[in-house]
């Protein structure tokens, strides 16, 4: 049914699932670290300010994740590669590389974000290929200690032969992930017991929680680019976690 890049995007997916099932705990105590508070925030003007335009809920959710939403991805990212090289993992050792990686993350992520966004307003197509262009960044900046600069070509380098691949794991990550949004939002339309601010809340950390599912996957392309013969660099200087994450 499936080619072998096909079966190679559904097997990380379904690696994806199983570690964040597996480690449950850890995973959802590094998001919401960030998330609960900020879904407790977003939801208090919700429910408390019912003039408030829609576009207020959006900047506010898209300031919260670019300003916090980093030492999330870095501790993720630092849990799941102590994970795949067989070594335990703490909740306190996942956030403090999330961190000391914050100001790096911050501004690799804002760089590459504005090529980003001149890529989409150049008719979206460039934007898309930069997007997957740009897939491992995050994981060059946090675990190979990358800068900004670095981390973009680092990215490039290592997607080469997979873009296929990343584009159409992030499409369906995205698809499932839409329709997902919409079963579970779904019953507060219908029962309006249920149309409270702590439901609300549980369901939006739910979904946070669950998006660490398309993280996982990303960070699963970067592992098998880094072992692969094609490395672009040699094995060993990437795979130790360097000294400057380490708690």
């Amino acid at each position: 049914m499936f080619d072998k890049g096909g079966q190679g995007m559904i097997a990380k997916f379904s690696e994806s699932v199983r570690l964040l099932w597996r480690h449950l705990g850890l995973f959802s105590a590094i998001i919401l670290t960030v998330w609960l508070p900020g879904n407790i925030l977003i939801n208090y003007f919700s429910y408390n300010n019912e003039d408030v335009s829609p576009f207020f809920f959006m900047k506010l959710t898209m300031w919260i994740d670019a300003i916090f939403g980093p030492i999330c991805i870095g501790a993720v990212l630092f849990a799941v590669f102590q994970i795949k090289s067989g070594r335990a993992v703490t909740y306190r050792e996942a956030m403090a590389a999330g961190i000391r990686k914050w100001g790096p993350l911050i501004a690799a992520r804002l760089t590459a974000g504005f090529f980003i966004l001149l890529g989409f307003l150049a008719f979206v197509v460039p934007g898309i290929y930069l997007m997957v262009r740009y897939a491992f960044l995050d994981a060059a900046v946090v675990l190979e200690d990358k800068d900004s600069t670095q981390s973009r070509a680092r990215s490039a380098k290592l997607i080469q032969g997979r873009g296929w691949q990343i584009f159409g794991a992030g499409a369906l990550f995205f698809i499932s992930y839409v329709v997902l949004i919409f079963v579970i939002y779904l019953p507060l339309g219908f029962f309006e017991a249920l149309n409270l601010m702590p439901v609300q809340i549980v369901l939006d950390c739910l979904l946070d929680i669950l998006f660490v599912v398309i993280q996982i996957v990303m960070f699963l392309f970067y592992w098998e680019s880094i072992q692969s013969p094609e490395a672009v660099e040699p094995v060993s200087e990437v795979y130790e976690v360097p000294a400057a994450i380490h708690p």
